[in-house]
């Protein structure tokens, strides 16, 4: 049982954590407002030429300095009070935000925006009302699941990389470029919970990170999923932060960010039930944080359509 002087801590430490993410993701947008644009298709020579250019702009290295300094705070907290109390303090990050690009940005909302962004800065709430079990991952049987699911990501990837395609220079092209972004950024956070099952079922230890790196040659399967775990998450997470600044860069980050927020939520639970035996104690909160972040992603994207169209 956590005492009350460890709540209260646990809780100051993960509203400083947020505070980080999102006061972060607010000097990003300033700083990608002055960068050339990130066009992905255009391949990885134009993608590290830009990015050097961003490290060199100052708003935009300290929002991503911010971001990195907050994991810790962040782990601390999540270490001392847990997933169910820390996940609703994100909410009090994202009305920084909200309230951030307003007066900062100067990022104009209109009505009919309010009210989805304010339904989906209630996402974290909802998930920790659920109160979520620990993932546990059975390194032989979860390889079909894991694949299906990993392949169905890949698979709304692609289709929502074409469709941005068919829509460049629009508002819905951001929207769709999150979305990928947001997929990645899940995938990555999924291969971290094979990367660390593996680790235990190994007994590999940190120090010895060429049993992790090059695991595949010790043709043993633990050692394989380290190797397939570890890979997998540096290469979704570095992939995750080019869409996702890709989409910034192009939409208004008041709601940008919280969809993204939403989805990087939910895409990891949904593993977690489907690949990794997670339960929830209160399933009627997660049914409700699915309707309101497919209703407030429809809408938002239905919205900016609209705009689109009047401003044609």
């Amino acid at each position: 049982m956590v005492d009350i002087v460890t709540t209260i801590l646990g809780i100051s430490i993960a509203l400083i954590a947020t505070s980080c993410f999102n006061i972060g993701i607010i000097l990003q947008k300033r700083g990608l407002r002055e960068c050339r644009e990130i066009k992905i298709e255009e391949g990885v020579r134009s993608i590290i030429t830009v990015f050097k250019e961003l490290c060199k702009n100052k708003p935009w290295f300290i929002g991503t300095a911010l971001g990195i300094i907050g994991i810790v705070p962040y782990a601390i907290a999540m270490g001392m009070v847990g997933i169910v109390v820390v996940q609703p303090i994100m909410s009090v990050g994202l009305i920084i935000l909200f309230i951030s690009a307003i007066k900062l940005l100067k990022e104009k909302i209109t009505f009919f925006e309010i009210i989805p962004i304010i339904l989906l800065i209630s996402v974290p709430l909802f998930i920790g009302l659920a109160q979520i079990s620990d993932a546990y991952i059975n390194l032989y049987t979860f390889v079909v699941p894991f694949l299906i699911f990993f392949l169905i990501m890949l698979l709304l990837s692609l289709v929502s990389y074409i469709f941005s395609k068919k829509v460049r220079g629009s508002r819905v092209e951001g929207i769709l470029i999150m979305f990928i972004g947001a997929i990645f950024y899940s995938l990555g956070a999924v291969f971290t919970n094979v990367l660390a099952q593996a680790l235990v079922d190994s007994y590999i230890f940190i120090p010895f990170f060429w049993e992790i790196l090059f695991g595949i040659f010790w043709f043993e399967f633990t050692h394989f999923w380290a190797f397939i775990g570890f890979w997998g998450l540096v290469i979704f997470n570095i992939s995750s932060v080019i869409f996702i600044q890709s989409s910034l860069q192009r939409s208004k980050a008041v709601f940008i960010i919280p969809i993204q927020n939403s989805i990087t939520f939910i895409i990891p639970i949904i593993a977690g039930l489907l690949v990794f035996n997670q339960t929830f104690n209160n399933y009627i909160f997660f049914i409700i944080t699915i309707i309101i972040v497919l209703i407030s992603t429809i809408t938002l994207s239905k919205y900016q359509v609209s705009l689109e169209k009047i401003e044609s």
